[in-house]
């Protein structure tokens, strides 16, 4: 293995250093021109503006997201410069009917450029908080409004205005101009190129996570796999790091693969925001548009079936609990020997897959190689890599292991080498499962003795547990590699059609620019297609659909014009009444507490002279939806500005302010601003507030040694030296960001907490869509109707497949957002009770495994593994028969469980409303069955009365197409109703369950008063429903569901002891 460079030790990719660069260049440009006379002489006092917005301008963008942000914002600064024109005019006018001196302060003119400001940000705003893709366009315009508003007091005269508004125009069209040279001439970065880096990144990250589940596989052999500690929200900090010191090896595998797991996902997320862009710009290239598409899709199959794999960590913590294995130096003997026997058990297993494991291991390595290489994603192989094959050549019969030693990744034939050890891994472990299978009894050759061994059911379930959970393992790793073996296919089919022979230019269809105009313009799915430009958090916005509004119950549909006429006047109403409008009035009211000061009599001269313009940009820059993101803000923004103040020192004095020197040391130091910016997006804030604000001191100082000192004073701002202006800065910064801050938490916080709640409650609806979805996705599939087929376009099928996709793609992009909101939130103080932070995490975390074990569930019914794999799908020729079995009997399944699947539905969507609106569950909520699947196809009977599907379920049939897949639904079922009752559980402690219980205190003395009383001993009113089904709840019932007493009667009935009963409902 090559020796690392000092680069790649650092941590440190090329393509950011010239991206650092290329970030420096267009500041830089724009303060150097500022030394000509001609531009010096246009632009006067403001040409430091320039500087400033060709950094907000972001050239470093790739190309298709650069043209996108440029157009919009081109558009904002256009319609900001007519409604400035506009406003400065209307102001003028009230001067021109009120004044009584042609010159100095007059109110009128101040409140109408006061009005016009506070209307301008906040309907802004409005769309900023509505749209996120206009994000940075409103911040250029609010830019734009804030100087043109704040000068107005001083224009006298219509000239005045009108050749101000035209220079500052001028200027920041200037600074677009430099913009768009950078971002095209220099180093220019397309969207396509960025898109080929992310999916070689998620190539380079599945071939890692490959063998890291490999590795863990092969712990499993040796190792504990049920030394887990107990997940207890309850336990103490101590106890935890006790426990975790006592964690054997094979969990720093489980680690690993965890992580990698997250870091896949978050990517995956990534490539679906930024592939969009890659579809739409002119390229020059060899891929099209369909084919980015096509190579995520089955890049997805792939991440779902290793993404799998890697549930199999969490199936054994479970097991482990529930058996009570969670064992330390006081667990009782039989007990741990019990676990030991389960743990040998497993770890013989284990040891007799290491040899398939290893093979499909190494095959999906290659295979991923193999389509990097072939669709120019990775880099193709050295020469010297291809000596052993050349001193092979001369063999005249090789097998297929010895011609898989010379074919390698890259080459032509690879397909066919992958396509064999996919069929020798199938054979090898069906060789394996079956010895296994016969030796501990879980196949037989007569129905008697399926019927005698039934009998123990204990024993029985729990080796039919490990059947299934091998079968779980082994049918996803199999469909990583048919999934690979598919994305080779295709990358073997475009070098065949010619497709990677040549470069070519690339033309969007009409198609994709028409669904780029309407994904700005329309309110949903805005995450998909938002800016994402450097103030974006990270937080996605999704549309979760109709169904999670909130309905009027008051109103009917409107059916007459007149009726419809005051819908109008309802939807006007409710606009300015919504959150969106919430958010832009505090910006206008944050925005007026300084800009106040600016169109008062007494105080208009000392704004200007103390540049508090820059303090409303600020709130501009700043104001966030969020008291947490406003609060980590400010502490990001007031460091970057403190860093920009003694760079900028050190930039001026260490040439003692000569021009060239400043110039040259402020490249060195904007790209070094920039490597912080690309390398550590946590800290993105304070980088560019660091980089804009060092652009303004150096800007201002290199305008003032040009102009002269008379000259920039003409403005009404006397004249600093910079070891008093960037402190200044330092202070007019860290003034709007605590206005800023200020404004988001008064009259009343809108904290980071309340977001999470409301995204995980969307999370828990956009889940029971998902799984809607499915559901009608198997029937039909199973039903073997006209419309199952999903490959054909306008069937029912294809329409619920990409229903599917589109869920999965807001859930991929919604689940990492809940955990930004978990992180601001910790910068939030608590006042009252403490947040319960672990029990959102939990939250969170179950949230995501459902939301895996369900695209499990739709990859496994869209991709059957057997039926794909070009092997032969059972023995003695019984497979095809048995094959239209399982499809009948999986068919009749779904039909007899279908109250279980609308339990988890109607469960998710409780749980939804309950989390969003605060308001308390109800009780007895039936909880669908983890193990029906199994106890419905032992029962199931055939028309002369046999057991058929006990006969079915016998581990002599686990080849057969149709037993895996039923393997998969079995685990993912068990796992997503575990998941459901730790939820059911995890909101009855936030919001509480209605308790409808009561207690009669009878007394026969009728002037006793009656007692309420809260009972605290761990009952609940939940019981069993009659039928042996328990209820979500019964487990919640130990989290401290509370019953309330009845009252007695204070009156006597008929002279005896009557007692009056009175029945409430209270919240916990």
């Amino acid at each position: 293995m090559p020796k690392k460079g000092l680069l790649a030790r650092l941590g440190i990719e090329p393509f950011i250093i010239l991206m650092c660069l290329k970030g420096a260049v267009a500041p830089t440009i724009a303060l150097a021109m500022f030394q000509a006379d001609a531009v010096a002489g246009y632009f006067v006092t403001i040409g430091y503006v320039i500087g400033i917005i060709s950094v907000l301008a972001m050239p470093i963008m790739p190309r298709g997201k650069f043209v996108q942000g440029v157009l919009l914002n081109l558009l904002g600064l256009s319609f900001g410069a007519a409604v400035g024109v506009l406003a400065l005019w209307s102001a003028y006018k009230a001067r021109e009917h009120t004044q009584s001196r042609p010159s100095g302060y007059n109110s009128s003119q101040s409140a109408v450029a006061g009005i016009w400001l506070f209307v301008n940000i906040w309907f802004s705003n409005f769309l900023r908080a509505r749209n996120p893709s206009l994000n940075l366009p409103v911040i250029v315009y609010t830019i734009l409004v804030n100087i043109s508003a704040t000068y107005s007091p001083l224009m006298t005269s219509v000239p005045a205005l009108e050749a101000f508004m035209k220079q500052l125009y001028t200027a920041m069209l200037t600074a677009f101009g430099l913009a768009i040279g950078v971002s095209l001439l220099i180093l220019p970065t397309s969207s396509r190129m960025v898109a080929s880096g992310q999916l070689k990144g998620l190539v380079m990250l599945l071939r890692g996570i490959v063998q890291q589940e490999k590795a863990y596989l092969e712990s499993l052999e040796r190792e504990d796999m049920f030394a887990q500690s107990k997940r207890d929200r309850d336990a103490t900090m101590k106890k935890r790091k006790n426990q975790k010191k006592a964690t054997p090896n094979s969990q720093a595998e489980a680690q690993a693969v965890k992580e990698t797991i997250f870091k896949i996902r978050e990517l995956f997320g990534k490539i679906q925001v930024d592939l969009p862009f890659a579809q739409r710009e002119v390229a020059w290239g060899k891929l099209q548009p369909k084919h980015f598409k096509h190579v995520t899709a089955l890049l997805r199959d792939v991440v779902i079936a290793t993404s799998g794999i890697g549930t199999i960590i969490d199936i054994f913590q479970r097991i482990a609990e529930r058996r009570g294995w969670v064992t330390d130096e006081n667990t009782d003997l039989d007990l741990l020997s019990e676990k030991l026997e389960e743990k040998r058990v497993w770890n013989s297993v284990m040891k007799q897959l290491h040899d398939p494991f290893r093979i499909l291991a190494e095959a999906i390595d290659q295979g991923l190689e193999h389509a990097g290489i072939v669709l120019e994603l990775l880099p193709k192989p050295k020469s010297a890599a291809r000596k052993k094959s050349k001193d092979k050549k001369d063999k005249a019969e090789v097998d297929v292991e010895a011609k898989g030693d010379l074919v390698k990744p890259g080459d032509d034939e690879f397909a066919n080498i992958l396509r064999s050890k996919l069929r020798v891994f199938h054979t090898v472990r069906k060789q394996i499962l079956q010895a296994w299978a016969r030796e501990i009894g879980l196949a037989h050759d007569h129905a008697e003795d399926i019927d005698i061994f039934s009998k123990n059911e204990e024993k029985h379930r729990n080796e039919r547990q490990h059947l299934f959970i091998l079968l779980y393992i082994e049918t996803l790793m199999q469909a990583a590699g048919i999934a690979v073996l598919k994305l080779v296919e295709y990358a073997d089919n475009r070098t065949e059609d010619g497709t990677m022979a040549k470069n070519r230019l690339i033309v969007p269809k009409n198609k994709k620019l028409k669904q780029w105009i309407t994904s700005i313009l329309e309110n949903q799915d805005r995450s998909q297609d938002q800016n994402a430009d450097l103030f974006d958090p990270g937080l996605a916005v999704v549309y979760t659909g109709s169904g999670f509004s909130k309905k009027d119950p008051e109103h009917l549909l409107p059916t007459t014009a007149w009726q419809r006429a005051g819908n109008v006047l309802r939807k006007i109403s409710r606009v300015i009444s919504s959150k969106e409008s919430a958010f832009g009035l505090r910006v206008a009211c944050a925005t007026m507490t300084i800009g106040i000061v600016a169109f008062l009599e007494d105080s208009h001269v000392f704004f200007q002279e103390q540049r508090l313009v820059w303090a409303m940009i600020m709130v501009a820059l700043a104001m966030t939806q969020t008291s947490g993101q406003s609060i980590y803000g400010f502490f990001c923004r007031v460091g970057g500005t403190i860093v920009a103040m003694v760079v900028s020192l050190v930039n001026w004095y260490i040439v003692n302010g000569k021009t060239p020197g400043v110039l040259v040391f402020l490249f060195v130091f904007l790209s070094v601003e920039y490597f912080f910016f690309f390398k550590y997006p946590a800290y993105l804030q304070a980088s560019i507030i660091c980089i804009i604000t060092h652009v303004l001191i150096i800007g201002y100082e290199l305008q003032t040694a040009k102009l002269g000192i008379a000259l920039s004073e003409r403005n009404g701002q006397p004249y600093y030296p910079i070891y008093e202006l960037a402190p200044y800065r330092v202070a007019t910064v860290a003034g709007g960001c605590f206005v800023a801050f200020l404004w988001t938490i008064f009259p009343s916080p809108v904290t980071d907490r309340t977001w999470l709640r409301r995204d995980l409650s969307a999370t828990l609806f956009l889940l029971a869509k998902y799984f809607g979805v499915i559901k009608e996705k198997m029937r039909v599939t199973l039903d073997g109707v006209e419309g199952g087929d999903s490959k054909i376009k306008g069937t029912l099928a294809h329409t619920l497949t990409k229903q599917q996709r589109r869920l999965s793609a807001k859930l991929m992009l919604l689940l990492p957002s809940l955990r930004q909101h978990a992180e601001f939130q910790k910068w939030e103080p608590t006042i009252g009770g403490a947040f319960p932070r672990e029990t959102y995490e939990d939250i969170i975390l179950r949230s995501m495994r459902i939301n895996s074990y369900l695209t499990l569930i739709e990859h496994t019914i869209d991709n059957p593994a057997y039926s794909s794999s070009n092997g032969s799908s059972g023995d003695g020729g019984s497979g095809g028969g048995l094959s239209s079995t399982w499809m009948r009997a999986m068919r009749r399944l779904l039909a007899e469980s279908h109250q279980s699947q609308d339990d988890i539905i109607c469960t998710l969507v409780m749980l939804s409303n309950a989390l969003d609106s605060g308001h308390s569950l109800p009780p007895n909520l039936p909880s669908p069955q983890p193990y029906a699947l199994t106890r419905m196809l032992e029962e199931m009977r055939d028309s002369q009365g046999n057991r058929k599907g006990l006969e079915l379920l016998d581990a002599k049939h686990m080849t057969d197409s149709g037993y895996a897949e039923f393997a998969v639904l079995q685990v993912c079922s068990t796992l997503i109703c575990d998941d459901l009752k730790g939820l059911a559980a995890d909101i009855s402690d936030l919001v509480g369950v209605v308790d409808f219980s009561f207690q009669v205190n009878d007394s026969r003395d009728a002037n006793v008063g009656g007692i309420l009383r809260r009972q605290d001993d761990g009952s609940s009113s939940s019981s069993s429903t009659g039928d042996g089904s328990s209820t979500v709840f019964e487990e919640a019932a130990r989290h401290g569901a509370r019953q309330t007493t009845a009252r007695q009667g204070d009156g006597d009935t008929g002279g005896g002891g009557g007692v009056d009963v009175e029945k409430r409902a209270k919240h916990d």
